[in-house]
């Protein structure tokens, strides 16, 4: 850690720290196929209604099994933070709350709650090839029409990242939106607040360099993941994980820079 809130990467930084590109949203409610992993149910769904780019909103869905990582220390190639190993939980968990991406390819970025059998409540990264679903469900989403975010490696962070790109409209209607990515050491709170003005609805999930919220206690980083749970104009209700598995949820508060990313959906309606 080169100072407070920030670290050193082990690439160069990208000069454009902030991008973002324009498309259409449209507001969908996609059925979840039981029996297939979750990456393919969620692929399919939204091809089915028409769409190869979304964002979707998991409520209480019961799994067979669901697959997570979380936050780990680095591995000592330079990166500054890692995943863990893959924790699983049998049938009886359920997600409380989830939002992810669906990407080119197929490929998804999902950050969510959940619990287990038992009840008790975990975070962290969904691994959607390996979660089931109990049960066909309804989600609500949201498919994209002029960009989609595409997976591919960022020298700066050491990852492969997943980064906005445009692509050819191919239907009218939809509500104006953004498609964002926020690169390492931006404040989130005031980067999204300067960008949406209080205005647009923010979807969003990443990573923090520790997360500080305006009641309790911060949790340590280098690295914790996070989830947007919801907003008050422009303050953003969120739920964080680290290293050592402990969940936090509430309002941001101060300084929270990000840590690896942040990858957002802003809705100007």
């Amino acid at each position: 850690m080169a100072a407070t809130g920030m670290l050193t990467h082990p690439g160069p930084a990208d000069p454009q720290r902030v991008r973002a590109v324009p498309c259409r949203a449209h507001p969908l409610r996609l059925r979840l196929r039981a029996g297939l992993p979750l990456d393919r149910a969620i692929a399919a769904a939204a091809r089915g209604a028409g769409f190869a780019a979304g964002w979707l909103m998991l409520e209480n869905l019961s799994c067979d099994q669901l697959a997570y990582v979380i936050p780990a220390p680095p591995p000592g190639d330079g990166r500054v933070a890692f995943y863990s190993d893959t924790h699983v939980l049998g049938r009886g968990a359920r997600i409380v709350t989830a939002g992810l991406h669906l990407g080119q390819g197929g490929a998804i970025h999902a950050h969510g709650l959940w619990t287990d059998a038992t009840g008790v409540l975990r975070m962290g990264h969904l691994r959607p090839e390996a979660t089931r679903l109990s049960r066909d469900a309804h989600v609500a989403a949201w498919g994209l029409d002029g960009a989609t975010f595409r997976r591919e490696p960022d020298a700066e962070t050491g990852f492969a990242l997943f980064s906005p790109r445009t692509l050819p409209r191919r239907r009218p209607g939809g509500l104006p939106a953004r498609l964002v990515r926020l690169r390492p050491h931006l404040d989130l709170g005031a980067t999204i607040g300067a960008m949406a003005g209080g205005r647009s609805r923010v979807m969003g999930l990443g990573s923090l360099v520790g997360t500080a919220l305006s009641k309790g206690p911060p949790l340590p980083g280098p690295a914790t993941e996070i989830l947007v749970l919801g907003q008050d104009r422009a303050n953003l209700r969120i739920a964080s994980v680290g290293q050592a598995g402990t969940v936090r949820q509430g309002w941001l508060s101060g300084p929270n820079p990000v840590c690896i990313t942040a990858e957002l959906l802003l809705i100007d309606r």
